[in-house]
């Protein structure tokens, strides 16, 4: 995905109509550049306006958003992605991170372990940075934890770990509300980042399945969880 944008590269990446997507961007406080004489949207920008929006999305938009990019980055949408990603040991449920540092720095180094990328102190940094922004945290008690530029950090492959503190911490929620279920996406391509993120939000809308997280005895019963609730939102149906 290029860093500048037409307004049909946002209707693909939207999963809408081209006139529709006018409509959003008109409505949105996103500025334009012009690019070789044609209004652009800044790739940062958009993700940036995405990210603060998804909590307000209708089912079917942030439904489109889900398969519109998961057909953009070449993926199948009826399989179960996020569920593989975190199959393998990449479930904490117990980390002892009391604060929002700690909790960054134990995604960083829990990230580092993997083998799938090697910078604990960049890490820090840039997921410090976006949160800096505006908080990842969810009314809910879920985050999505992320740096705030990918194209920073080295990855070997897509990365998602979901971890669980030992109790809820304060992690700039809406209303000071605690968090305590953080989903870190370290994910270099964006249109895989934007169909991951979408269908988490999908995932954590039903409170039934936020509970069940809260709850599970282990990271085996958390990762069931979550393919449950995925294969539940596949149009397979499988």
């Amino acid at each position: 995905m290029e860093n500048y944008l037409t307004a049909l590269d946002v209707a693909k990446c939207l999963g809408v109509s081209l006139p529709e997507a006018d409509r959003i961007l008109h409505r949105s406080s996103l500025k334009t550049t012009l690019v070789a004489g044609q209004k652009r949207y800044r790739r940062d920008e958009l993700f940036q306006w995405l990210e603060s929006t998804l909590g307000s999305l209708t089912v079917e938009r942030l439904r489109n958003l889900d398969m519109s990019n998961a057909s953009n980055a070449g993926l199948d949408s009826s399989e179960t992605y996020i569920s593989d990603l975190l199959s393998g040991g990449r479930i904490h449920a117990m980390v002892p991170a009391r604060t929002r540092s700690s909790l960054i720095r134990s995604l960083a180094e829990l990230a580092v372990e993997t083998g799938l990328t090697y910078d604990e102190h960049l890490l820090v940094e840039q997921i410090s940075d976006r949160e800096d922004v505006f908080s990842t945290a969810l009314p809910n008690g879920v985050a999505f934890p992320h740096p705030k530029d990918m194209r920073s950090v080295y990855m070997e492959d897509n990365l998602i770990l979901l971890v669980r503190t030992a109790s809820p911490i304060p992690f700039g929620a809406p209303a000071g509300r605690l968090t305590g279920l953080f989903f870190l996406l370290l994910l270099p391509s964006p249109s895989v980042h934007l169909h991951v993120l979408a269908r988490l939000n999908r995932i954590v809308r039903e409170q039934a399945v936020v509970d069940s997280l809260e709850q599970a005895s282990d990271s085996i019963e958390m990762l069931e969880t979550i393919r449950k609730a995925e294969v539940s939102l596949l149009p397979s149906g499988k």
